[in-house]
């Protein structure tokens, strides 16, 4: 049967201790919870043809949570003897530790510091742990490349034409596990038979969603998951599929490299001070079911922490702070082509953005606290959900940031849910260009519910609708302009009537990555407003939820991951925000652990 494709201050100093780093270890809760059914909200509120299957350790984050792993292998003792005092290059003896481990040991870095000209290199099955990251310290000094990553080499690029690919057989709806790819024997040149080997699956674009990008590369539409089981046709897949593939679009799954799995990296920091790398602090590709818990990564010169390729990893409890370099660029967490992975409990400070989502799709990101993110005297983008097209199906639930956007620069997202988070579109460095929620051109099905919208003691616009936009006005919402809000400025943008990007696809046939490029349509794109979802945001220009957005009889779950209030929550009310909850007083634990740090600093 056809699918249905129309459903479709600064702290700088306080955060230079790393000291100052809260020592306890992450908090119980870890594990995932007992498979439970997922929370549900009413379709009133938010079709079921918008949301996915968010349930941590079953569909989302490491599968049956992250493991507790005992034996230890100690990095500085014989025969590694790895130096602690930062003295020597530490490298070679760590790398070694990690090379002779066993499946499910622990390489153990005690307290102390430890100096790196190379990045270390994990592999699968182990874990790196620290003492804790206010007493084991990894210093990197090289020019290039992570100081820590779980890399398994040969992931490369998806579409090399060396790279095995199946043209699916026939249109498969979303929820679909079982895919039908013709012959599956090719499947025998990988271990296991291609059994457990991640893939990512891709469809041509669809003009009438739209999914397009302004350079006209064609299958932005991406979900990375993993090969369960076959048959002499078929492919069984988990986690199933996001959103439809229509057979007229071509869909394709694609078998990766090589990859890693059941890595972590725990309780330690990450300090590229003496760095030079452009890379991320921290890396991750083409893995499944890896973690990064625990650890505060800090000065990296550009981008912080990075993960592409990969499906079911889990970044969580962790501190991303004090970048060095300025300008854009300089993600603090840079996530490209990621699926159902959960980013959850992080501090994320002084970055630009905090969050750069880039084609990735399932995942969720919640209760995380996002602090600065001002760029040349504004406030730049600090949740980006969607910088590279195509995202979708992403949740954010329970953060804390000055601001949300989807900023339509290299193309086009949709379905993501916005949920009970705090985004109050303020700096305490700047007033300028404060925008609590910033949907651009070719942003789709977004739903925005329950969320807390602004700040007191400010005068705020409710959005563009009807007024002019220039950098001293503060919007609630900010829908439909060109990328990044370029264009607006001067007055150019004006409405849409025609669509252009109606024949993206046609453009694309004829010049294949030879569009007009972000700086092309630059209109108004009057249907992000029109198909954006706005229920229960409680807002500071009316000191309310609007009567256009009220719930009427509908009530609101407390999440839509989490089957209750998790245990890392402690003694803090739960929900934190929405307009059922006192939103001015509650915080969410990872706030509340960077408030401690501020009072600690001013002591």
């Amino acid at each position: 049967m056809k699918p249905n494709r129309s459903r479709t201050s600064t702290l700088f100093g306080l955060l230079c201790c790393a000291g100052a780093w809260m020592a306890a270890a992450c908090p119980a809760g870890d594990a995932a919870p007992p498979a439970a059914a997922a929370p549900k909200i009413a379709p009133a509120l938010i079709p079921a043809d918008r949301l996915a299957d968010w349930r941590p350790g079953i569909t989302v984050g490491v599968p049956g949570g992250i493991p507790a792993r005992t034996n230890i292998v100690d990095v500085t003792k014989p025969p590694f003897n790895a130096d602690a005092t930062g003295a020597a290059d530490a490298h070679a003896a760590i790398q070694q530790a990690v090379a002779q481990a066993k499946d499910n040991d622990v390489v153990y870095l005690p307290a102390g510091t430890y100096k790196l000209d190379r990045g270390i290199s994990l592999k699968s099955r182990i874990t790196l742990r620290g003492a804790g990251p206010d007493k084991t310290f990894l210093m990197g000094h090289q020019p290039s490349g992570s100081i820590v990553g779980i890399v398994p080499g040969d992931g490369g690029d998806w579409w090399y034409p060396h790279r095995l690919r199946f043209d699916l057989q026939g249109s498969h709806a979303r929820g679909t596990a079982v895919l039908n790819v013709g012959d599956t024997k090719k499947l025998d040149e990988y271990p296991n038979g291609g059994i457990g080997q991640i893939c990512q699956i891709a469809l041509k674009n669809d003009p009438s969603l739209p999914v397009i990008a302004p350079a006209n590369f064609d299958y932005l539409r991406k979900q990375m998951t993993r090969i369960v089981a076959k048959t002499a046709t078929t492919v069984t897949i988990s986690p199933p599929l996001l959103f439809d593939l229509p057979a007229e679009l071509a869909p394709q799954l694609r078998p990766g490299g090589r990859y890693a799995e059941s890595a972590g990296i725990e309780d330690l920091t990450v300090d590229g001070a003496n760095s030079t790398t452009p890379h991320g602090l921290i890396g991750i590709d083409v893995s499944w079911g890896c973690w990064v818990k625990n650890v505060a990564a800090l000065r990296a010169p550009n981008y912080n922490l990075g993960i592409s390729g990969s499906v079911q990893c889990e970044i969580r409890h962790c501190r991303i702070a004090m970048r060095k370099g300025a300008g854009s660029n300089g993600a603090g967490l840079l996530i490209g082509q990621v699926s159902h992975s959960l980013f959850e409990d992080n501090i994320v400070a002084e970055q630009f953005p905090h969050f750069e989502v880039n084609g990735s799709s399932g995942n969720v990101f919640a209760y995380n606290y996002c602090h600065d993110s001002v760029i040349n005297g504004i406030v730049g983008c600090s949740i980006c959900t969607n910088h590279g097209a195509h995202s979708s199906f992403n949740l954010y639930e329970g953060n804390v940031s000055p601001k949300l956007q989807s900023d339509g620069y290299h193309g086009s997202a949709s379905h993501d849910t916005i949920f009970r988070n705090r985004l109050h579109g303020t700096s305490d460095k700047t007033d300028k260009f404060w925008i609590c929620v910033n949907l651009n051109r070719f942003t789709r099905h977004y739903s925005l519910v329950g969320n807390i919208l602004g700040a007191k003691g400010h005068t705020w616009l409710l959005d563009n609708a009807d007024q002019g936009f220039g950098y001293d006005q503060h919007f609630i919402y900010v829908l439909g302009m060109p990328n990044m809000g370029n264009g607006g400025f001067s007055g150019a943008a004006q409405p849409s009537k025609n669509k252009p990007w109606a024949d993206a696809e046609k453009h694309r046939a004829a010049a294949p990555g030879k569009g007009p490029g972000p700086g092309g349509f630059q209109e108004l794109d009057l249907d992000v407003r029109a198909t954006t979802i706005l229920k229960g945001n409680y807002n500071y220009k009316d000191n309310a939820v609007p009567e256009s957005e009220a719930l009427g009889a509908e009530k609101l779950p407390a999440s839509l991951y989490l089957a209750a209030k998790p245990a890392w929550f402690g003694d803090l009310a739960w929900p934190a925000f929405g307009p059922d909850a006192d939103f001015e007083k509650n915080r969410i634990p990872a706030q509340a652990r960077f408030e401690a740090l501020a009072a600690t600093a001013q002591k």
